[in-house]
């Protein structure tokens, strides 16, 4: 059997889902751990003066959302980077298909959505939020460290 480049724009074009997919479910996850981890350091702030114990827990709680936030971070920047790369090869797939049996299938005009420059803002694009969002959470569990020992 033999592979077309069909066949290599398809498989590229599900990466570019799949990573995208992907991508914004770690950042999701991210979320929800920060939630608890906030909702379980506020509980415990409430009840503090009454035992070393939940500083402690507090500490470790804070600890482990810092980790979390820089973690996914650079599961974010690394994501977007695959994520590029892919479109990067399908545009090249895209551009040069018109070439003379450059392939045998081609593909229809309509379906070459990665030849489509879009300008994205620096502060709203997809590579911004999943980067700098998890180290502002991070910002957040430091300030929440500091709460727990200071106040």
């Amino acid at each position: 059997m033999k592979i077309g480049y069909g066949d290599i724009y398809g498989s590229y074009r599900d990466l570019v889902m799949q990573s995208e997919n992907l991508s914004w479910s770690r950042f999701q996850n991210l979320l929800i751990i920060n939630s608890i981890l906030v909702v379980a350091w506020a509980t415990l702030f409430d009840a503090k003066h009454a035992h070393l114990w939940a500083k402690v827990v507090m500490t470790a709680i804070s600890v482990l959302g810092i980790l979390t936030g820089v973690t996914w971070a650079d599961l974010g920047k690394r994501g977007r980077q695959y994520l590029d790369l892919y479109k990067v090869k399908l545009r090249a797939i895209e551009e040069h298909h018109d070439k003379k049996d450059w392939w045998e299938d081609g593909i229809p005009i309509t379906d070459r959505p990665f030849q489509i420059e879009v300008a994205t803002c620096r502060f709203s694009s997809s590579t911004f939020l999943l980067f700098w969002t998890p180290l502002l959470f991070a910002l957040m569990n430091l300030t929440l460290l500091l709460a727990t020992w200071l106040c």
